[in-house]
């Protein structure tokens, strides 16, 4: 049997339990007035499982004190409560204790939360038992007390308020208890219509539903706003230009490289603090987190322009310093704690002294070969608030690099649990559009999930094996191997196939198509891809109906990625030969009517946003091959 995160302590015990049509959840008796709505919401998740799992609706009822033994007789399950009564785990508020025995079920949580952790684990055991439950003991409490996904809904992909509750749902499945929403323009700010006129941003009521949402899983949902650099799409407007550390920015023609690059607010201009501070204030009201992310990473742009003579007096470091203190300042002053990425000061990590003692600093790495450096530096610096961030590795690849993002979470949660860090955030970016399908990054979130809560480090294998029980409903235990071996005959990242497209007209003598060739063997690849392709074929008719359209997904962005691959390679024999290996025509037909199929994948999960940008991209290829 899986379970994932792992439990600190389970002892299997003789026997089994046997859930009966008319067995029942019972809300105890002695759960404080104050927590029976919470225990009732997770009892309807527990409810809503047994039914998809056996077709029974089992009644939700109210003990009438005590009802342990009550219900041992009865063969139910009890959801209870004993505040501070669990052993070792006294001052937790997700601790929880479950026990099955051949007469009944018991969860036990110090307080709603970890009643709600109970049933996640519980819900588990029923994917894979049924009706017909191992008698067991599981005592359990967290290792990190944050654990986090950051999600990207600003660069490309804005999700409909049903996907995020989906993510959620995920994030509470497997025992997360914070969401970041990472924002640089995609909110519709008041009196910056000119920002989001071209998009389809979240709204106020979409948030503060999802607010609700999240409070019910008791997930922080935390809001996450560029406020320093990843300003791009602000600062080109004709009415914020002006605030630009770089002139002209509001004539340069629109770049997905350049987003990723540029630009910076102008902090010599005290204009720029009162436009980034009108956006926090107006943001964080929709939010119920005590946090607010400022960011602040990534300022490429800072003291290269209009701040030059700013940073040549005072030195870069210190206005990046200045500035950030000022935000975080803000934030506290509005009765919030400021949380920030810690990637411009880890040079001068002995300035993050100066920053106000509450807030949190977000240390990311993203490398799969995981080193001590960034922690200890930070630590060292007397960081005491830290948060390590490693990512699942969604961004500029049609499928996630799996393999790499359980060798970059692995890693950072060892650092993490060996210095004692306050959480794991771990990360999904959707630089260059977000053309990676969102599911398609539920398995590194599991990964964070699981090797945060426990410090057991489970070998890739291993936990792919569970993942595609618990989460795809796969008993040949081999579907997550599959997906990650599909992303793995990628021969042309997504990064270079912009570049390419971007670039080669300014550039040529550079951006020549071999260049984006990153496999030795190319037809080894496609043919790898074909065959993992079939084999996902065949797995749908063995699958869930609710897991079949995650499987789709994979299979569709295969093919996208052996299109652009055999896209790739005609334009490189073209280059070298002055013609084309295969029919340039056909080929452009078929991208295009793979395009058709992948908006359709799109507009599943995510709102209109700037869909429009990755079909002009496919687009310009398919001409490209019409021009050979």
């Amino acid at each position: 049997m899986y379970l994932l995160p792992q439990p600190n302590k389970i002892e299997l015990l003789e026997g089994e339990f046997g859930l009966r049509y008319n067995s029942c959840i019972v809300i105890a008796g002695e759960i404080p007035a104050d927590m029976v709505s919470d225990a009732f919401s997770h009892a309807k998740l527990l409810q809503k499982e047994l039914k998809e799992v056996t077709g029974f609706t089992f009644s939700i009822i109210r003990g009438k004190g005590n009802t342990e033994k009550e219900n041992r007789e009865a063969g139910n399950i009890l959801l209870t409560c004993e505040a501070g009564k669990l052993p070792k785990f006294k001052k937790s508020q997700e601790a929880y204790s479950l026990k099955i025995c051949e007469s009944g079920v018991v969860i036990s949580g110090s307080a709603a939360a970890g009643i709600l952790y109970g049933v996640q684990t519980l819900r588990q055991i029923i994917r894979q038992s049924g009706m017909v439950l191992p008698c067991l003991e599981i005592v359990d409490a967290p290792k990190i007390s944050c654990r986090g996904l950051s999600y990207d809904v600003t660069r490309g992909r804005v999700p409909v308020l049903e996907e995020l509750k989906r993510q959620a749902d995920i994030c509470s499945f497997y025992k997360m208890n914070e969401l970041q929403l990472y924002v640089e323009h995609s909110y519709l700010f008041r009196d910056f219509s000119e920002v989001w006129r071209n998009n389809t941003p979240l709204e106020a009521q979409e948030i503060l539903e999802l607010d609700d949402y999240c409070r019910r899983l008791h997930i922080d949902l935390v809001p996450s706003l560029a406020s320093f650099g990843h300003l791009y799409e602000i600062l080109r407007t004709k009415t914020y230009a002006h605030l630009c550390e770089l002139e002209g920015s509001d004539t340069e023609e629109h770049s997905l490289i350049g987003r990723m690059a540029h630009h910076t607010v102008n902090v010599s201009e005290e204009e720029s603090f009162a436009m980034v501070t009108s956006r926090i204030e107006e943001f964080m009201g929709l939010f119920s987190s005590r946090y607010f992310n400022v960011c602040a990473d990534e300022t490429f742009d800072l003291c290269k322009g209009r701040s030059k003579a700013l940073g040549e007096e005072k030195g870069v470091k210190r206005v990046y310093l200045d500035f950030l203190k000022r935000l975080c300042d803000f934030v506290i002053r509005k009765g919030k704690i400021p949380m920030f990425w810690g990637d411009v000061l880890l040079e001068k990590p002995e300035l993050l002294k100066e920053l106000p003692e509450e807030a949190v600093c977000l240390n990311w790495e993203y490398s799969p070969e995981v080193t001590e450096d960034n922690v200890r530096l930070l630590t060292d610096a007397g960081v005491k608030n830290l948060y390590l961030c490693p990512g699942v590795q969604s961004w500029n690849h049609f499928i996630n690099k799996h393999s790499d993002a359980y060798r970059n979470i692995a890693g950072m949660c060892r650092n993490a649990h060996k210095y004692h860090v306050k959480g794991l955030l771990n990360t999904e970016w959707g630089d260059l559009g977000h053309i990676a399908h969102p599911e398609f990054s539920t398995i590194g979130q599991i990964y964070g999930a699981a090797f945060s809560w426990s410090d057991v480090i489970m070998e890739e294998e291993d936990v792919n094996r569970a993942i595609s029980v618990l989460q795809y409903g796969d008993e040949s235990e081999e579907v997550v191997s599959l997906f990650r071996d599909l992303a793995d005959t990628e021969c042309v990242s997504w990064w270079h196939a912009v570049q390419y497209k971007e670039n080669m007209l300014s550039a040529p003598e550079k951006w020549k198509p071999d260049n984006m060739l990153t496999a030795k063997n190319p037809e080894e690849m496609l043919h790898q891809n074909e065959e993992l392709q079939s084999r996902l074929y065949k797995k749908l008719y063995q699958l869930p109906e609710g897991r079949k359209a995650d499987v789709c997904a994979y299979i569709l962005m295969g093919e996208g990625q052996r299109l652009l691959t055999m896209t790739v390679k005609a334009l490189c024999d073209f280059q070298a030969h002055r013609s084309l290996s295969c029919d340039g025509k056909a080929l452009a037909g078929q991208l295009e009517s793979w395009l058709m199929e992948y908006k359709k994948l799109w507009r599943s999960t995510a709102k209109e946003s700037e869909l429009f940008r990755i079909v002009e991209i496919f687009s310009w290829y398919a001409d490209r091959l019409r021009d050979c």
